[in-house]
């Protein structure tokens, strides 16, 4: 009977050892993987002084080439691209779509679908969809949809990232892209802004 016994609780603390044992073999694993992920835009951001509040680093890319004379965005088949242009070299296009984490893609800008509205039938028109590409913000379009130093809100991100040479902002995802010849920053802006209490009111 104390032999039965003994080879069970033998074989229970066999088991227990065999599962602590992968256990420790998984844990570094698993702590690298987070590790990985987070560690990129941390590091940035702690090289960053007084960021304001509600906005973080998302992203750094690394970039090669000379300065920064036009970046834009197109949606395309539910993609998002970011394309850097450097005067006569050719662009770098950047698959933004997952913030946290883009790429550099060899993609070339696709032919914007224009606007097409369809009439209704009690008066007025509406936008026909679906369109598979559109533009989005561009630092050449009225306004720049870049940061405006006479802005206090934006006066503050520009002394944050007083490196960067050109910004542009996409305000519909809260995005602020900066970007100098050797990187490029994914900021998250979500500061409240006068922007949002107009589209609040509307």
């Amino acid at each position: 009977m104390k032999n039965r016994m003994f080879a069970a609780l033998g074989d229970r603390f066999a088991k227990l050892g065999a599962l602590f044992f992968c256990i420790s073999l998984t844990l570094p694993t698993l702590a690298q993987v987070s590790r990985i992920d987070i560690y990129p835009a941390a590091a940035v951001s702690s090289s960053i002084a007084s960021l304001p509040k509600d906005v973080k680093v998302l992203a750094r890319v690394p970039l090669e080439g000379t300065a920064i004379t036009r970046m834009y965005t197109q949606r395309e088949y539910g993609h998002t691209y970011l394309y850097i242009e450097h005067g006569q070299q050719p662009l770098t296009a950047v698959d933004v779509t997952k913030k946290r984490n883009p790429r550099i893609v060899e993609h070339q800008p696709a032919k914007v679908d224009p606007v097409h509205y369809e009439p209704l039938v009690e008066g007025g028109t509406i936008e026909n969809w679906p369109r598979h590409v559109t533009a989005g913000v561009d630092t050449r379009s009225f306004g720049g949809n870049g940061l405006d130093s006479s802005d206090p809100n934006d006066t503050k991100l520009l002394q944050a990232f007083v490196a960067q040479s050109t910004n542009l902002v996409d305000r519909d995802s809260r995005l602020v892209y900066f970007a100098t010849p050797s990187q490029l920053l994914i900021v998250q802006d979500n500061r409240s802004t006068p922007f949002d209490l107009i589209n609040y009111t509307n």
